[in-house]
C-alpha cells in the first residue's frame, strides 16, 4: 500500500474531508498509483486531494471516489451526498462563511433578507466560479457576469423572475424549490414598487403649487 501518509493538519471540516477520502481509499485497497491507472488524473494529484493541505475542487473529490471504484450513479450515491455536504462545509470554513445564516424563503420579509438568503445559497453551493454559475443558469443572456457578481456581493437583487431562476439554478437549487423563491422575490419587489410609488406621489404633492396653496 506504499509509504504511510503524512498526518493531517487542517481545520475541522477540511481535515474530516481528507480523512474520509483516505478511509475510502483504504477500504478499496488501492494505492494512488492504482487509482491513476486508466485515469487522466495523476497519482500525485490524488494524493494531494486527500492531503488536507487545501480544499480540493469538488470535481477532484468526485474523481478520487470514482477511482476507488465507487460509481456515482449507483447505490453508493449516499457516499457522494455525504461527501458533498462535508466538502461544502470545508469550503465555507475556508472562506470564513460557516456562520452565515438567512431566513427560509417563506420567512423572507424584505430586500435585506432576500439579499442575504441569495448569498447563503451561493456559499452553500460551495462558492463556485461565477462563470460556472452563469453557465449552469442558462448563460449570459439570462445572467450577465456583472449582475451575478453584484447579487453575490449583496449589491443588488435579480431584476426579473427569470434572472432569479437563472441564479438559483446556477447555484444548484432544484426546480421544485423555485416557486417558494419566486414567491419571496415577488413579495419583496412588490413592496419596493409600492414604496417607490408612494415616494413619487409625496414628491408630486409636496411640489405642486396648487396643493401647497390649498394647504396654506
Amino acid at each position: 500500500m506504499g509509504r504511510p501518509e503524512n498526518p493531517i493538519d487542517a481545520p475541522p471540516h477540511r481535515g474530516e474531508l481528507a480523512r474520509r477520502l483516505r478511509d475510502i481509499r483504504a477500504l478499496a485497497g488501492v494505492t494512488y498509483n492504482d487509482m491513476a491507472q486508466g485515469s487522466t488524473t495523476s497519482a500525485a494529484t490524488f494524493k494531494r486531494t486527500a492531503s488536507g493541505a487545501t480544499v480540493p475542487k469538488w470535481s477532484r473529490v468526485r474523481d478520487f471516489v470514482e477511482a476507488c471504484g465507487i460509481p456515482s450513479r449507483k447505490a453508493e450515491a449516499d457516499t457522494y451526498l455525504s461527501l458533498y455536504g462535508l466538502w461544502v462545509k470545508a469550503r465555507m470554513e475556508e472562506r470564513g462563511t460557516l456562520a452565515l445564516t438567512a431566513p427560509a424563503p417563506r420567512l423572507i420579509a424584505d430586500a435585506a433578507d432576500l439579499s442575504q438568503a441569495l448569498r447563503v445559497v451561493y456559499e452553500r453551493a460551495g462558492a463556485p466560479p461565477l462563470r460556472q454559475v452563469q453557465r449552469d443558469g442558462g448563460g449570459p443572456l439570462y445572467l450577465p457576469l456583472s449582475t451575478l457578481a453584484r447579487i453575490v456581493g449583496r449589491q443588488t437583487l435579480p431584476a426579473t423572475s427569470h434572472q432569479l431562476h437563472a441564479y438559483l439554478l446556477g447555484c444548484g437549487v432544484p426546480d421544485g424549490r423555485l416557486r417558494e423563491w419566486t414567491d419571496a422575490w415577488s413579495k419583496v419587489t412588490q413592496a419596493s414598487r409600492l414604496e417607490v410609488v408612494g415616494q413619487a406621489r409625496y414628491w408630486f404633492l409636496s411640489s405642486d403649487p396648487v396643493v401647497k396653496s390649498r394647504a396654506a
